[in-house]
């Protein structure tokens, strides 16, 4: 009995040894691309609502300029780079501060670029600016792509006593995508004033 059983392992092996070999098929057949990331179908703004066609993993094997690799852990220190003809054109934004503990607290602040304004019963202090109508991030800068409102974002500085807390970027149209986290305060990027309105 336990040379028949032996006597079928030793087959089962065998059989899957030869077909991983590749005695089991022709070996020229070729073995099919993987499809390159322009080819897949990615949403249109960075950190859209929609699941990605590919993952974090695969952007970062295969980068490209609009969609640079994301590796965990590694912080990529990028440039902002506002272009010529958004420089000057806009004054300032509207970000809405939600208070998640009591929402009757929740306010609308109109902020200049480039000044700071501080959370209402906190030693928080936000500093806003530089804004981007079209947002994009290459693999060396965050800019904008022209001057049109296609992807709004605003740069948040949140600092607490002295400590940054947040660097990073608002998105009117994803409020959620690497937005500033804390227990009591979120910030949202509400709206945008052009320089030529009083």
């Amino acid at each position: 009995m336990n040379f028949l059983i032996i006597r079928k392992t030793f087959l089962v092996i065998a059989v899957v040894l030869f077909i991983g070999c590749g005695g089991g098929g022709d070996s020229e057949t070729p073995l099919p691309q993987a499809k390159k990331i322009s080819d897949v179908d990615v949403p249109k703004y960075e950190g859209s609502q929609s699941k990605p066609a590919y993952t974090e993993k695969q952007a970062a094997a295969t980068p490209d300029e609009t969609h640079p690799g994301v590796k965990e852990g590694v912080k990529i220190n990028r440039g902002v780079v506002v272009p010529l003809e958004v420089k000057d054109q806009w004054k300032a934004v509207k970000i809405m501060v939600r208070n998640k503990i009591d929402e009757s607290r929740n306010t609308m602040k109109t902020v200049s670029l480039g000044d700071s304004f501080e959370l209402d019963g906190s030693a928080i202090k936000v500093t806003v600016g530089p804004f981007m109508p079209n947002f994009v991030m290459t693999q060396k800068s965050y800019s904008s792509k022209g001057n049109e409102l296609t992807n709004p974002a605003v740069r948040l500085v949140v600092e607490e006593n002295g400590k940054t807390l947040f660097e990073g970027w608002a998105f009117a149209k994803y409020p959620t995508m690497y937005a500033f986290e804390h227990d009591e305060f979120a910030l949202q990027l509400m709206d945008y004033i052009p320089t030529d309105v009083s």
